[in-house]
């Protein structure tokens, strides 16, 4: 095997080694879960200057593109209660009586 070949095995095997492992199955369903929560924040929070909330399916698309993954990871690791609540939120304020109080 020829130095190049070498190298091209090792890069090929590196790189299939880094690809993102599947989640468990109730990991994916809580990221799925915090997907749909992101969409909701969109959907009720008003926008700057007081605008509406995001209601074009196309332009709460593009808000998600730009949601880090590290958010949506967050998120699964919050409690469940938390999420469902809001879920259910109807307005920002009440979203936001969701979240538990910090304890130190």
């Amino acid at each position: 095997m020829t130095r190049v070949a070498l190298v091209l095995v090792l890069v090929l095997v590196g790189a299939g080694a880094c690809e993102d492992q599947k989640d468990a199955p109730e990991a994916a369903q809580r990221k799925t879960e915090c997907r749909a929560l992101e969409k909701h924040i969109f959907r009720i929070t008003p926008g700057p200057g007081g605008e509406l909330p995001a209601s074009d399916p196309a332009r709460i698309a593009e808000l998600m593109a730009k949601v880090p993954a590290e958010d949506i990871e967050q998120c699964a690791a919050a409690k469940p209660a938390a999420i469902t609540c809001m879920l259910a939120a109807p307005d920002v304020a009440t979203l936001r009586a969701c979240i538990p109080a910090k304890t130190e």
